[in-house]
């Protein structure tokens, strides 16, 4: 199996898109498990309370979303270390780079809608300064993740001049 790093032409843009999609990856997935692990308030009261990621149901989805935007990430970094999306017209089937597009579109979909969920539910969570913090850092993990998503699709149609791999030696 030949890749993208035995090609002799610069790579510059796939190696950033690479990085990009790395990034994007580990983002989303620090996002979900801070967002997972927001449930360290009670609310006292009458009835003590106990505040969760789980009573909010952009809560739920932002975890969601950004588990299974991690996971199509990492399809698509296989995807794009295997040549997927490559320009060769060396007669190789185009149904790799179509699931590569597919992939990035439907992680970005799920990652803007669930960033955009996240930020308009803010309503209760101030109560808990705590859970409210970590709420906070949660949405811009995701967020990240989002715009690193967004960059990486974007740099991977643009040619960038430099060599990241070492080319061969022959």
């Amino acid at each position: 199996m030949s890749g993208w790093w035995e090609k002799d032409e610069p790579n510059g843009s796939k190696a950033v898109s690479l990085l990009l999609r790395l990034s994007a990856l580990i983002l989303a997935l620090a996002s979900a498990v801070m967002m997972a692990t927001a449930d360290d308030c009670t609310i006292a009261g009458a009835t003590p309370t106990a505040v969760t990621y789980r009573d909010y149901g952009a809560f739920v989805y932002l975890v969601g979303a950004n588990v299974a935007a991690a996971v199509l990430e990492a399809a698509a970094v296989y995807l794009q270390l295997s040549g997927a999306g490559d320009d060769d017209d060396d007669g190789g089937s185009p149904l790799p780079g179509i699931i590569l597009v597919v992939v990035d579109v439907l992680a970005q979909a799920l990652l803007y809608s669930s960033t955009g969920a996240a930020y308009g539910a803010v309503v209760g969570v101030d109560v808990c300064v705590a859970v409210g913090a970590q709420v906070g850092r949660a949405r811009l993990l995701s967020l990240g993740a989002s715009v690193s998503l967004g960059l990486a699709a974007v740099v991977k149609d643009v040619s960038l001049p430099f060599n990241v791999w070492p080319g061969s030696s022959d």
